[in-house]
């Protein structure tokens, strides 16, 4: 459609307040993009090192998640864990973005629950918004409090302001509790890169820097999800090549 295609043209410039500002885009947006990444997050979270993690139960502050795709995703997983697994507190899940997704949550949450009879007994969801690049003291709670916190898509919107972008790592360094978890997720392509000195880096090189505070426990530079070919959706999901680095 003529609204998807405006949507793509944005992503290429990196016009981001464009595409997400507009109440109208949203919904384009997640027709087009959630169900690949939903995917996507599903089998990552799949994986031992994340199924240990949700088998605690705990509270995860997802950032820039507004659109759903983590919300799908990590509620998908958690119907993976075992059911010998201690269900005496919920799993937490924080959607924090800049948009208003609230209306679009509620629609795939209310969908959620009634297709995988999940009682909010076994997980709680929660939408706030907020700007990442001037982040306040409420902002700065949620992640301190937070068992896992996770960035899947949204280093790459938050580099084209490099000063804040920095600031905001600075501040989730000093937040986050000592042995909670952050995943780190992204396109291995190029758009993904950061220039610094007329010098181009991938984001999770950053990360990687930080050895005192960030030790890898997932990391892979390139990594492809291939969604299965007899998928039935009215439009087509591309597959995804990310990287992933899970601290």
């Amino acid at each position: 459609t003529a609204r998807l295609q405006e949507i793509k043209q944005r992503f290429y410039v990196r016009d981001f307040d464009g595409i997400f500002l507009e109440p109208t885009n949203l919904s384009v947006y997640t027709a087009q993009y959630v169900p690949r990444r939903a995917l996507c997050y599903y089998d990552l979270f799949s994986h031992p090192e994340l199924q240990a993690i949700l088998s605690t139960r705990p509270e995860i502050y997802c950032l820039g998640a507004g659109s759903g795709s983590e919300l799908l995703g990590i509620t998908a997983a958690s119907c993976q864990l075992p059911e010998k697994t201690s269900k005496t507190a919920p799993i937490k899940i924080h959607l924090q973005d800049y948009a208003d997704w609230s209306c679009i949550l509620q629609h795939l949450e209310t969908t959620a629950r009634c297709k995988w009879n999940i009682d909010k007994s076994e997980i709680s969801y929660n939408f706030s918004m907020g700007n990442l690049l001037d982040i306040s003291p409420a902002m700065e709670a949620d992640i301190s409090r937070s068992q896992l916190v996770t960035a899947m898509f949204v280093f790459n919107e938050l580099f084209a302001d490099k000063t804040n972008a920095i600031k905001f790592v600075k501040s989730l360094v000093l937040h986050m509790q000592q042995g909670s978890h952050f995943l780190l997720v992204d396109s291995a392509g190029s758009f993904s890169s950061v220039k610094v000195s007329g010098k181009s880096y991938m984001s999770y090189m950053f990360f990687d820097s930080l050895q005192q505070h960030f030790t890898p426990i997932i990391s892979e530079d390139s990594k492809w999800f291939r969604h299965a070919s007899a998928l039935d959706y009215p439009l087509p999901i591309e597959n995804m090549r990310y990287f992933v680095r899970l601290y």
